[in-house]
């Protein structure tokens, strides 16, 4: 199989290839490219990849078209009709450059969904799959090897690591989130001088209350969250910037309050522990904390929200930047500014 971006399924030695495959590669290009509105996320602290599928913009075939998006289709198709044994594991793998990728985990598909990105100024409709890392460090060759060459479904998984057998069985092991939460500081911020670069440099050339504004409204765009959020006075706002609910919809019911911190600072200026402490130590029981900032945060400030089990949410400046793309917010390598004027002219 080619080491190329995108999808790559490999089809059993002894079926046609309109069956489904014996297994799928995916490869994700993790240096950010100007011009490409359809990049993915691999999110380890949540076990959660979101892929795009191959659709480009394409006058006479349709996204449903394109071979990669067939392959997908079929195989949550085959989830859907309940043929969860002859699902084709998925391995994703990262390339941070050319001629070489890193493999980030066995995948479950776990739900797809239609939506669109802009190319060339025109929408183009287009799958966008959902995966769940599972928690399996290492794959052995011979494994894929033997499926692809298997010639009896009912063996079909006979040889397979303990959490593929796991899911086909109904559950799902996904990645230990301890392993891979630890973020080095080149994982949590844009290189310099790259396009997302100059998008974080957008935001750090902001005033505080105009960064501020605009981390309000970031977090008020977002989709699939139903909150309610407001920013405090400049003045005697006791020690936060904004505060609000994230509501858990039906049957849930259920509201969560919570304070936040917009903070900006120099890339090279880190965000410790006692930065967070300071969000921590106001929060009240059942309270949530989110602290967003330009910069990057300390292996130490890191370790201790997860070895003390702080409710709170450190967003970096490479989430920052990764929010506005899924937002759609930037266009020509910068922030739109119809919409970055219309939130500065509100405060």
């Amino acid at each position: 199989m080619r080491n190329a971006d995108g999808i790559r399924a490999l089809n059993y030695v002894s079926k046609k290839s309109d069956h489904l495959p014996a297994y799928i590669i995916l490869i994700s290009h993790e240096v950010k490219r100007i011009g490409n509105p359809w990049e993915d996320i691999v999110d380890h602290n949540t076990a959660t990849i979101m892929y795009w599928g191959d659709a480009k913009l394409d006058k006479i075939k349709g996204y449903s078209e394109f071979r990669g998006n067939m392959r997908l289709l079929q195989t949550w198709e085959a989830i859907l009709d309940g043929r969860i044994n002859e699902v084709p594991p998925i391995l994703h793998f990262s390339k941070p450059k050319k001629g070489i990728v890193k493999f980030n985990g066995l995948c479950a598909l776990t739900d797809l969904q239609i939506t669109w990105f802009e190319q060339q100024s025109e929408p183009v409709k287009n799958y966008r799959f959902k995966l769940t890392i599972l928690d399996q460090d290492v794959i052995n060759v011979r494994w894929l090897h033997e499926r692809a060459n298997n010639k009896d479904i009912s063996q079909l998984n006979a040889t397979a690591p303990k959490t593929w057998t796991d899911y086909i069985n109904g559950k799902i092991n996904k990645l230990d989130v301890w392993a891979k939460s630890i973020l080095k500081k080149e994982d949590q911020l844009p290189e310099t001088n790259s396009a997302d670069g100059k998008v974080l440099s957008q935001l750090h050339d902001l005033g505080n209350l105009e960064f501020e504004a605009v981390v309000v409204a970031i977090l008020s765009s977002l989709p699939h969250v139903s909150h309610k959020i407001t920013r405090t006075r400049p003045t005697r706002d006791g020690g936060f910037d904004f505060y609000g609910e994230f509501s858990i919809p039906y049957p849930m019911n259920y509201n969560i309050a919570f304070l936040g911190e917009a903070k900006k600072f120099e890339r090279n200026a880190s965000i410790g522990v006692r930065h967070v402490s300071r969000l921590v130590a106001r929060l009240n029981r059942g309270e949530y904390g989110l602290f967003v900032t330009t910069s990057y945060y300390t292996e130490q400030a890191q370790r201790e929200i997860l070895q003390d089990g702080y409710p709170v949410k450190l967003f970096t400046g490479m989430d920052l930047v990764k929010i506005l793309h899924e937002l759609r917010l930037i266009q020509n390598g910068e922030i739109k500014r119809d919409w970055l004027r219309s939130v500065v002219d509100r405060i």
